[in-house]
């Protein structure tokens, strides 16, 4: 079996790259700059991976053919090249793992793990190359070993790890069979994460025991087969998992063909309330002139008019309230965004300040109304405190919806404030509005973080937990 593995070397690597090559292409042509969903920010990692690293393993095939052609300078700088895609395929594919993670709710610090594994693989491969006396192609083969074991592992670790996340928030939304797709390239990404510590044999450990030939001995199937079939499960769900924007435009349809419904409704009642009450109050004016004339001639006809009058305008006041309460029942749980919406609206106009509202994430839940209430109050005072007292040109409102929390962060460049007054002690202006937010936060069980630094602006976030009682929106998948 070894034999005919090794005979068929070339189709084999031909297959992994083209795997992996395929799955970059598929994800950048996904073009989803206006996706609402967090994990379209991140795509262009998984692309970068996808098709550098494809290009990287069809070097494993192009390269040998042309050693009969070229001369040992130019095949050298042909592996130096093949090393750096490799190493630039896995950085990318960690930094899209973290990034997810990050999205998960692990903190942004991780952010800068794959740098630094980058920058120790370099230090080392510098190290070894000054002081070990190897020759290059020792050197090529240990470079593609540390880049495996710092990048390579981890990568596909974190990117497992990110996409299993994942899976439980598409969960959260109902769609199960897109949360399945997930899980399956978390799975696939997992067993490319082993598949990678088995590298190409050499004098230190780990590589001189789990290597290359160990594997071809004991199973009689080269690593390249498990990274192959891995490579392409991979390609097959995370390319089937994007039809998750497919699902996404389906329910702004929707959402927007709702919204068109309300506004028509709205226009409706707007004309009915405005025909009938014209309509009453002009009856109620004639009946109060009718009133006026007759009062000193008949005092008991001109009470019993006025008494019409009194009913007219009790009945005009019950048809009001109908048509209001009809409104607020056609607008539950959508009108507090645009409330923000439009708050973050008036700071723009009223001081020219450059604010604007990102809403990151899909809405599987929403707030209830006393919930609602108190985070527009927290805006408006966080909005007023950077409209009074930031002085600050630019601020931005994010409403991000997650699984099991809804997060909103309002953040200015301004001239921030000292930490040791952050609303906890009984300051006036800006400081006491930092503590009746704090007091609102409270009031919903919710998390209110202030990060503030002299000269470098402020960022209030208030973190909202899902209540047991707040039932995810009927989407269907």
């Amino acid at each position: 079996m070894a034999e005919f593995f090794q005979q068929n070397r070339d189709i084999i690597f031909f297959i992994y790259g083209l795997a992996f090559f395929v799955l970059g292409l598929a994800v950048a042509l996904q073009s989803r700059k206006h996706s609402q969903i967090p994990l379209a920010r991140h795509l262009w990692l998984l692309a970068t991976f996808g098709i550098v690293h494809g290009i990287y393993e069809w070097g494993a095939v192009f390269i040998p053919i042309q050693q009969t052609y070229s001369g040992f300078t130019l095949i050298s700088l042909m592996y130096v090249i093949r090393l750096a895609l490799e190493v630039i395929s896995f950085l990318s594919l960690f930094q899209f793992g973290v990034e997810v993670l990050v999205l998960g709710g692990l903190p942004r610090s991780v952010q800068l793990v794959p740098i630094l594994m980058f920058t120790l693989w370099g230090i080392l491969i510098l190290i070894i190359s000054t002081f070990s006396g190897r020759s290059f192609l020792e050197l090529r083969d240990v470079g593609d070993i540390l880049a495996r074991y710092l990048l390579g592992v981890p990568s596909a670790a974190a990117a497992a790890w990110g996409l299993w996340q994942q899976a439980r928030q598409v969960q959260q939304m109902e769609m199960t069979r897109i949360a399945d797709y997930f899980r399956g390239a978390a799975f696939a990404f997992g067993a490319y994460a082993l598949s990678s510590a088995v590298v190409p044999r050499a004098d230190f450990f780990p590589a001189s025991i789990l290597n290359y030939d160990f594997l071809l001995t004991t199973l009689g199937i080269p690593a390249a087969i498990f990274r192959a079939v891995c490579g392409t499960i991979i390609a097959i769900l995370i390319i089937r998992g994007l039809e998750i924007f497919d699902v996404e435009t389906e329910r702004l349809i929707e959402e927007t063909a709702q919204a068109h419904a309300i506004a028509a409704d709205r226009e409706r009642i707007g004309r009915e309330l405005h025909d009938s009450t014209i309509q009453l109050l002009y009856g109620a004016g004639l009946t109060l002139e009718d009133a006026a004339d007759m009062i000193d001639e008949n005092p008991a006809y001109a009470k019993k008019r006025i008494g019409e009058v009194a009913d007219t305008l009790n009945r005009t006041i019950r048809d009001i309230r109908a048509y209001i309460l009809d409104l607020r029942r056609d607008t539950e749980g959508t009108n507090w965004r645009a409330d923000l919406g439009e708050l973050v609206r008036s700071l723009r106009l009223q001081t020219l300040i450059d604010a604007e509202l990102v809403v990151a994430g899909i809405p599987a839940w929403e707030p209830a109304d006393e919930e609602s209430k108190e985070i527009l109050a927290i805006a408006r005072g966080a909005l007023t405190n950077i409209a009074r007292h930031a002085r600050a040109t630019r601020a931005s409102v994010t409403l991000t919806y997650r699984a099991e929390q809804i997060e909103l962060e309002m953040t200015d460049n301004g001239v921030g404030f000292s930490p040791s007054h952050n609303g906890n002690s009984p300051l006036s202006g800006e400081h006491q509005g930092l503590r009746n937010m704090r007091e609102r936060a409270g009031l919903i069980a919710a998390e209110l973080v202030v990060e503030s630094t002299l000269q470098r602006g402020t960022t209030i976030r208030l973190v909202l937990p899902k209540r047991k009682e707040n039932k995810a929106e009927n989407y269907a998948s």
